[in-house]
């Protein structure tokens, strides 16, 4: 995998970490972008198992971890905090970050197994040319957001 930070030698405390057991993956956005929020909608409904948690690149946890972690903080991509089963917590973006995020949705096996046979340079390339047109692909998908339930509100982070 390509991540953005090691691991350190010991985990941090649990009150350290973003992820759990119950919740090990950690998806940070640009929440200002309407395709952004369109694809990760789509990611929250098929994750049906609720191991996901999101949060956008403005919430207050973001700029904690921006400091924490500075190599992240001007990444132009969703950066995904993936917890490991030593405990530690792992950042990735772009394919990499893709890939962890989707594994096992029913909804983008196809997509998974495009994004698997296919090297992280050239899928990351091609994240990049979607990247530089979403603003005006968002201009093509519906204004309105759907309200989040009472339960999806509990995946956000602040």
């Amino acid at each position: 995998m390509n991540a953005l930070t090691e691991p350190s030698a010991a985990p941090p405390s649990p009150a350290e970490q973003l992820t759990s057991e119950r919740h090990p993956l950690l998806l940070f956005f640009d929440g200002e972008c309407n395709f952004c929020n369109h694809w990760v909608g789509r990611i929250r409904d098929a994750d049906t198992a609720r191991r996901i948690r999101f949060g956008t690149k403005l919430s207050q946890t973001f700029q904690r971890v921006a400091q924490a972690h500075p190599e992240v903080a001007n990444v132009p991509s969703i950066v995904l905090v993936a917890r490991r089963s030593d405990g530690h917590e792992e950042y990735l973006s772009r394919t990499p970050a893709i890939r962890e995020a989707i594994a096992g949705l029913p909804p983008f096996r196809l997509f998974a197994f495009v994004l698997k046979i296919f090297p992280t340079p050239v899928a990351n390339f091609g994240y990049a040319i979607v990247a530089r047109f979403r603003r005006s692909l968002a201009r093509r998908q519906p204004v309105s957001c759907r309200v989040p339930t009472a339960e999806e509100r509990q995946l956000y982070v602040d």
